[in-house]
């Protein structure tokens, strides 16, 4: 695998990251969730767009997995440390709060390479990296468990005011 893993670059690269979560989104879960529901996903643009990337990119945690032939983005990963994660969260852990891969280039190690990649920039003094996934997301789940996470409890997410069921899962750094 050649792809290169470091932090998102510009706001290009973070509109193409966002296509990435959007082709994910439909490949993933389209067993999961409802079809308008990922029908009516877009990309962001404009302001919104530059909003976006400047909240995702401000403490550095925002990584691009770029193949660097056609220097695409082919996948992205995002933690969140800090006041800014979820309640599931204990106060010394950090929160992985997306991994998504482009559906024609999973099973290649750009996840992998993701999430160890993400792993080295979060600071030392978080003892566990912690995450959810639609419990329904039989994949998500075989592959965080095939990388050391544990099930930890669990949870819910909210997409278009109907809640789904999550699984909680954490792994000591």
């Amino acid at each position: 695998m050649d792809t290169q893993v470091r932090p998102v670059a510009s706001v290009a690269e973070f509109r193409a990251a966002m296509a990435v979560n959007r082709a994910a989104w439909r490949d993933a879960y389209a067993d999961i969730l409802p079809s308008a529901r990922l029908d009516a996903m877009t990309v962001p643009d404009g302001r919104d767009l530059q909003e976006r990337y400047e909240h995702a990119t401000a403490d550095g945690a925002f990584l691009v997995a770029v193949d660097p032939a056609p220097g695409a983005v082919v996948g992205f990963a995002d933690a969140a440390w800090g006041d800014d994660r979820k309640a599931f969260c204990e106060r010394d852990d950090a929160e992985l709060r997306a991994l998504y891969v482009a559906p024609e280039r999973q099973g290649e190690g750009v996840g992998t390479s993701l999430l160890a990649a993400l792993d080295d920039r979060v600071p030392v003094r978080f003892d566990r990296l912690v995450l959810e996934t639609f419990e329904a997301n039989d994949d998500a789940r075989a592959f965080y468990e095939a990388r050391g996470f544990e099930r930890v409890g669990s949870s819910g997410f909210e997409v278009a005011g109907e809640s789904y069921p999550t699984a909680v899962y954490a792994r000591p750094r």
